[in-house]
């Protein structure tokens, strides 16, 4: 008898197991349990496959939910944001098509959302709010630059901080400054002020997608710093403007 591996079957039961491919090359055991009990059927992904497990339908999105079968699965940490809606991590991870990361998440809400799974066992519609929460923290990532370089260093061991400082004396000063033009200036200095940063943000983004190109880590999150840096000065842009 086959003993699990890599994936956690929820419930304990007499289960049927296929070698699924993963797509770093690994390989994990995939279990379609055959008791009675539907939160006994369910089980903790570490890799996403094109047919359901269960039944062997071709899946409508790349997560493990199939409406076919009513087969739900929870979502490994191991795997990334991109692979979750189907978007490639190589050859760089930062490069985004946010067009269709945003097509790939309305689908991916529309089998996994809760709602879709309301009149269902009390185990899948908890599955499906953990699957549906899981694809809004994917989308939430990588749809902001910051948040997406932030998110790909912290899968290479680099974690950003809130209180991180910035180490360049001269744009310290600078950004001191604009702050204080921020509150003071009228609208026209204030449009020039944003014109001017979104300059910045565009120029710190390409420095950010050849630094990951070249997983040069270091770099990146000094990049990432001074995106967040300024990222601060178009919310108290937007802010200020709002308020006029």
């Amino acid at each position: 008898m086959f003993r699990p591996c890599l994936v956690r079957v929820v419930g304990a039961a007499r289960a049927t197991h296929g070698l699924l491919a993963l797509s770093n090359g690994y390989y994990a055991r995939a279990f379609a349990d055959e008791a009675s009990s539907p939160s006994s059927r369910h089980s903790v992904v570490t890799s996403l496959i094109k047919t359901c497990p269960s039944c062997g339908t071709i899946l409508p999105t790349v997560l493990p939910v199939c409406p076919n079968c009513n087969y739900i699965a929870r979502i490994h940490d191991s795997i990334s944001y991109h692979d979750i809606l189907g978007l490639p991590y190589e050859p760089n991870p930062f490069v985004v098509d946010t067009a269709l990361l945003k097509r790939r998440f309305i689908e991916a809400q529309r089998v996994s959302h809760p709602d879709a799974w309301a009149t269902k066992s009390e185990f899948q519609r908890d599955v499906a709010l953990h699957v549906s929460n899981t694809v809004n923290a994917a989308y939430k990532a990588l749809s902001s630059p910051l948040h997406r370089i932030e998110y790909i260093l912290q899968r290479n061991g680099l974690m950003t901080e809130e209180a991180d400082p910035l180490e360049d004396p001269e744009l310290i000063s600078e950004i001191m400054e604009v702050r204080e033009e921020i509150e003071a200036g009228d609208i026209d200095r204030i449009r020039t002020i944003q014109e001017d940063n979104d300059k910045k943000i565009s120029e710190v983004v390409s420095s950010v997608t050849k630094a990951v190109a070249e997983k040069n880590w270091e770099v990146t999150k000094v990049a990432a710093v001074r995106l967040k840096y300024l990222n601060g000065i178009a919310d108290a842009v937007k802010k200020r403007l709002d308020n006029l």
